[in-house]
């Protein structure tokens, strides 16, 4: 496998032990929104896809739109995602396009959603919306570059659109995790406690990221 860059790694003792249910069960499906040259994905496919019938949805324009405005050379990389996750080939669908347009059309049901496509505000906001309806209930959602601001607009950078689509769903999950990422679990119905659990003054308790909107 071949990785020009590596964001990935320093998410993997959090992950093994937010998808440590998921690990080698069967059936398990799982979206991925933004797949770059497949880190995330061959991590998952090699660790917790591991069970008959598992499968991965990966979903990206392959072009690095973001990247290049930070100075980021985007060339090859649809080529080294195909050869990254070669091994896998019949676990995992690829879809190329925006997520906006691919997410609409898929029907699945997933256990794990993970969004790390577009940085801009809207696109996050958009991808949760529509990711948040194939997500089983008990099934959990991680975004990823909750801090993340290399651009200098607020309307580009994901965070607010994080923050928005928490208060908007607030009494829908639980929060699993808060730091560079979020993790939440979808629930079944609302719950009051979990309405109080994602008040700005309480959602990132215990964490040196503050809730502001």
């Amino acid at each position: 496998m071949e990785f020009t860059q590596d964001w990935f790694t320093p998410n993997i003792p959090n992950w093994t032990r937010l998808l440590a249910e998921l690990r080698g069960r069967a059936g398990v499906r799982a979206l991925e929104i933004g797949s770059f040259e497949g880190r995330s994905a061959c991590w998952l496919l090699e660790n917790i896809l591991t069970g008959p019938g598992a499968h991965l949805d990966c979903v990206d324009t392959f072009t690095g739109a973001v990247e290049q405005r930070i100075g980021f050379d985007a060339s090859g990389i649809r080529a080294r995602f195909d050869a990254n996750i070669a091994q896998w080939r019949e676990q995992v669908t690829t879809h190329v396009g925006e997520s906006g347009d691919v997410l609409r059309v898929l029907s699945d049901a997933y256990d794990f959603i993970y969004i790390d496509g577009s940085h801009l505000a809207p696109d996050v906001l958009s991808d949760a919306v529509l990711a948040w309806r194939l997500l089983k209930p008990g099934g959990i959602l991680i975004f990823d570059d909750l801090l993340w601001d290399l651009l200098p607009r607020p309307e580009q950078r994901p965070g607010i659109a994080i923050r928005s689509f928490l208060l908007c769903h607030a009494g829908w999950f639980d929060l699993l995790r808060v730091d560079g990422q979020v993790a939440i679990r979808k629930r079944a119905a609302y719950e009051a406690d979990a309405l109080r659990q994602t008040q700005p003054t309480s959602i990132f308790e215990g964490s040196t990221v503050k809730f502001q909107v």
